[in-house]
């Protein structure tokens, strides 16, 4: 939803359109105090898949990151050939011999094996294989891997979002308009309270406004904690 759709629903939610006396308050701060504030809540992982390097410029890459939470090769190795035990697999190595790639199975040919194994085995241990950090402030990633390297790596990432239009989850678009409402209600109360006309046959409802909004922030609150605690199970 853009901010003019929001702007609308709220205001015909509140009645405005029907109602020229609106204490010259404007909706569309309504509308960005309750994007500001869901923004925080917000959990909700993409993915990009960009070419690998040791610095990753997120801003040139087009990844406006609030939180990195994976960065991963987007193509791991994989293969059959001795040459792979360099990672540490000794899975992988044992697939090679048996798949034919030591032809000679005299005793002679098993003291290779067991040494590349014991210094793969050492190298695992010594070596990292796959580190990254995220300097959010200068929105970098920094990737540390041992060789060989990958093509292309793949960012998961909770975005930054910084328009309203950008958010397309519909459930949270429910609780960015029903925000805004709450808060036009919040201003709209402390507007209609500020004075009291005594003995006068006409009264505002900004007490009632102020109480509904009170509760609603309260109740919205809540479910966007429970969105954002909530687990993911991972196959």
């Amino acid at each position: 939803m853009t901010m003019d759709e929001i702007v609308d629903q709220v205001s015909f939610m509140l009645g405005i359109p029907s109602n020229s006396n609106v204490e010259n308050l404007d909706v569309r701060k309504a509308v960005g105090i309750a994007f500001r504030e869901a923004k925080r809540y917000m959990r909700t992982p993409t993915f990009k898949t960009v070419p690998y390097a040791r610095r990753l410029d997120l801003v040139k890459l087009g990844i406006p990151a609030a939180t990195v939470k994976n960065v991963y090769p987007a193509q791991p190795k994989m293969g059959l050939n001795l040459s792979n035990v360099e990672s540490g697999n000794v899975f992988q190595l044992a697939a090679a011999v048996n798949a034919g790639a030591m032809l000679n199975s005299t005793t002679g040919n098993l003291d290779p094996i067991i040494n590349q194994v014991a210094m793969a085995q050492a190298s695992n241990v010594l070596a990292t294989d796959w580190q990254w950090r995220f300097d959010k402030p200068n929105q970098a990633l920094y990737i540390t891997c041992k060789a060989p390297r990958p093509g292309q790596v793949t960012v998961e990432y909770v975005p930054d979002y910084q328009d309203v239009s950008e958010v397309t989850s519909f459930a949270w678009q429910d609780i960015i308009v029903q925000l805004s409402e709450a808060y036009m209600k919040l201003a709209l109360g402390r507007s209609r309270s500020k004075y009291t006309i005594e003995g006068s046959n006409v009264s505002l409802d900004g007490e009632t406004l102020l109480s509904e909004a009170n509760a609603q922030l309260e109740s919205l609150r809540e479910r966007m904690e429970s969105k954002s605690n909530r687990l993911i199970a991972l196959d």
